[in-house]
């Protein structure tokens, strides 16, 4: 299989499902690892989302240059990585008083904790994977110059993931829709919580390439 390109031919870069489900599930669990302390987060993703494009392009897609995108998406990062912290807890806390039944005005909160969820997570993959700038697959320059100081990569980030969410609405459906996957999965059988960070990882990474062609 090779990629293809926006005319629609092959754009001569094969692509292998299998190497690619393998790298998918290997990226993934290293993007889990850099995500536990939560505020690393947006980092590991952005790094996730980064590796991935460059297996598909057919470019180093060495654990070696996945930590070192790590390491330059870490700086300017911290914001985000605190704000998304933040709202992690808050919403498993209302889920988990929801479950119980200890969470006041439930009727209300409940809805608009699952809506603010869904809408942020999207938000939050479409920021990270627009952290790179990617692989130039429209044939234009890229968005998020690679010597650009953190802070403004992210800033850029910020803003291309916000016009992006309503542009390309069907690309945020798709986004959700993988959220949705991944939630029913845990749901299913709690230890394939393991492949939740690869799944949206390669979502986001999809809906990008598919975005710029």
């Amino acid at each position: 299989m090779s990629a293809m390109d926006a005319t629609g031919k092959s754009s001569g870069i094969p692509v292998n499902r299998f190497a690619l489900f393998a790298e998918t599930i290997l990226a993934g669990v290293i993007v889990l690892l850099l995500s536990v302390p939560l505020v690393t987060a947006p980092a590991a993703y952005a790094a996730g989302v980064a590796h991935l494009e460059r297996h598909l392009s057919g470019r180093d897609d060495s654990l070696r240059s996945l930590w070192g995108n790590f390491r330059r998406a870490l700086p300017g990062s911290w914001k985000m990585g605190i704000t998304t912290a933040v709202a992690a807890v808050v919403i498993v806390l209302n889920l988990l008083l929801a479950l119980v039944g200890q969470l006041p005005g439930r009727a209300v909160i409940l809805p608009a904790t699952l809506i603010l969820a869904a809408a942020g997570a999207v938000l939050f993959l479409r920021i990270a994977a627009n952290w790179s700038g990617g692989i130039n697959w429209s044939g234009d320059a890229d968005q998020q110059p690679a010597d650009a100081p953190g802070p403004q990569r992210w800033a850029l980030a910020y803003s291309q993931a916000r016009a992006d969410a309503l542009r390309d609405w069907t690309g945020s459906l798709l986004l959700l829709a993988a959220v949705f996957m991944t939630v029913v999965f845990v749901w299913m059988l709690q230890a394939l919580f393991v492949i939740v960070p690869g799944t949206l990882v390669l979502a986001a990474a999809a809906i990008k390439i598919r975005s710029h062609r």
